[in-house]
């Protein structure tokens, strides 16, 4: 009897060495990417700041390609992908990317580059035993073990767009670089951000929606209803609107122009159920995987911009049926835009005077914790204006800085004011600001700004406005007067 025993038990063994270890499968499934990168001056938007490096993860995936992150290619000026983490260092290229799911695709012309490397198999959901992820580290592939936090819906670093992200508890050291993460030697998901020992991660289930996205004719992005709301548990407030019984749906507030909800909800709306989905009092459904999530995943969880999916809704105390057709909000059409991507910031040099569009780039350049640092007026403009889609691409005018001079004298303390009008013309572009400087009242520039504690009006000489404006960037040695939208140096 012993003898079969010994048999089995030597061809288990056997087995069991032949089959490589993860790391061994996972050193031709990851690459190191390196990023050099210039990011523009925000205070002096003609020039850029100094270059700078990342160092990445990568995964390889089928037709030859590298997914990442998106934002870790901002402002790219060369990509450079290592395997083995050692040298050579090959040129890459981007293919596809999406900066408000996050995610990108690379890949490297050069041949053979992909001979001894091996896609990944991406898994159909974010679950699994035995988590890892796993980092290249000084030429040795690094990995850390992860526990299953939570799950949680997220709003893009560029909106308008939802989606679910998975918190695992790791030891993982320096993390949210795009490390992935692999159960049974599956991609699971690919770490987002790191906060002491969480880390947030982009699951599979975005980068299988993703990747076939990118293989579409044309991309089409993902969507937003593009409503604000509120709970509806106030069994008077459910009342008042018609509800009997238990308080459910959740009360529109108002609808964002150019989402997929403007012209469709309406003020006083209660939004009962979104595509099938039972919404409750406060604004969660449950979600056939990951439990009671926030209702605004329903539009990116199995759709893309131009699906259609039912509604239903209770206006003036009855019930409609409707139907959402789905759009994509591009940031570019934002008030106060979350990200410029790959484009510089359009200003105007006039009479010693910065003005610029107001962004949230320019609001981070106050450093660490800006929201807390920058003035009082733009937090509040901050708050109210920055998910606010004009519908037009109107933006908001700042004078971000005085350049002194005798033309100027009196104003040099005016710098963080927002335009409201120049020559009583209302400007929301840098196009219009130099339009309205086209149109002095009788001699002068009339420069009205939003009031605030400090002066509201600036008053130029117009027949020497052209003459200072030269003889200052002289002075100052700045190189262009003038940068307009969507255009670049």
């Amino acid at each position: 009897m012993k003898t079969p025993l010994l048999i089995i038990t030597a061809l288990l063994s056997l087995a069991g060495t032949a089959m490589a270890r993860p790391s061994q499968i996972m050193e031709q499934q990851i690459v190191t990417v390196h990023v050099t990168y210039q990011e523009w001056n925000e205070y002096r938007p003609w020039l850029k700041k100094s270059p700078g490096t990342r160092t990445l993860q990568g995964v390889v995936i089928s037709g030859n390609r590298i997914l990442m992150l998106s934002s870790d290619l901002n402002d790219a000026t060369l990509i450079q992908v290592e395997k083995q983490d050692r040298p050579p260092r090959v040129p890459a290229r981007i293919v596809h990317r999406d900066p408000q799911a996050d995610l990108a695709l690379i890949t490297v012309d050069q041949p053979d580059f992909f001979k001894d490397l091996t896609p990944v198999e991406i898994a159909k959901q974010a679950d699994g035993d035995q988590i890892i992820a796993a980092k290249w580290r000084n030429g040795q592939l690094s990995t850390a073990s992860c526990r299953w936090s939570r799950t949680t819906v997220r709003q893009s670093k560029v909106p308008y767009f939802s989606y679910a992200a998975i918190v695992f508890i790791s030891d993982l050291q320096g993390g949210g670089w795009g490390e992935p993460l692999f159960s049974n030697e599956k991609l699971i998901g690919i770490t987002q951000y790191q906060s002491d020992n969480k880390i947030t991660v982009i699951p599979a289930e975005l980068i299988q929606a993703y990747l076939h996205a990118a293989q579409m004719p044309v991309y089409p992005g993902f969507a937003s209803l593009g409503a604000n709301w509120q709970i509806n548990q106030g069994l008077a407030q459910a009342e008042y609107f018609g509800l009997t019984g238990t308080p459910r749906g959740i009360l529109i507030r108002n609808c964002i122009p150019g989402g997929s909800a403007d012209g469709i909800l309406q003020p006083n709306d209660i939004l009962l159920e979104l595509d099938g989905h039972p919404i409750d009092s406060q604004g969660d459904y449950p979600h056939p995987y990951y439990g009671r999530l926030d209702f605004s995943l329903i539009t990116t969880d199995g759709h893309y911009a131009g699906d259609t999916i039912p509604a239903r809704i209770l206006r003036d105390k009855r019930e409609l049926a409707l139907d959402i057709p789905l759009k994509n909000i591009p940031c570019e059409s934002m008030r106060i835009p979350t990200y410029r991507i790959e484009t510089p910031p359009p200003y105007l040099f006039a009479g010693g005077f910065v003005f610029r569009e107001l962004d949230i780039p320019y609001l981070r350049a106050w450093g660490k914790n800006w929201a807390e640092k920058i003035p009082l007026r733009l937090r509040i403009y901050q708050n109210m204006e920055s998910n606010n889609n004009s519908g037009d691409q109107r933006r908001m005018i700042i004078l971000a800085d005085v350049f002194p001079d005798e033309y100027n004298l009196g104003y040099h303390d005016m710098a963080q004011n927002i335009v409201k009008t120049v020559n009583t013309r209302p400007v929301h572009s840098i196009a219009d600001l130099e339009q309205a400087f086209q149109h002095p009242i009788e001699k002068f520039h009339i420069i009205e700004f939003v009031a605030s504690y400090s002066m509201s009006t600036v008053i130029l000489d117009a027949e020497k406005f052209q003459s200072a404006t030269e003889s200052i960037m002289e002075k100052y040695r700045i190189p262009q007067r003038i940068r307009l939208r969507d255009t670049t140096l």
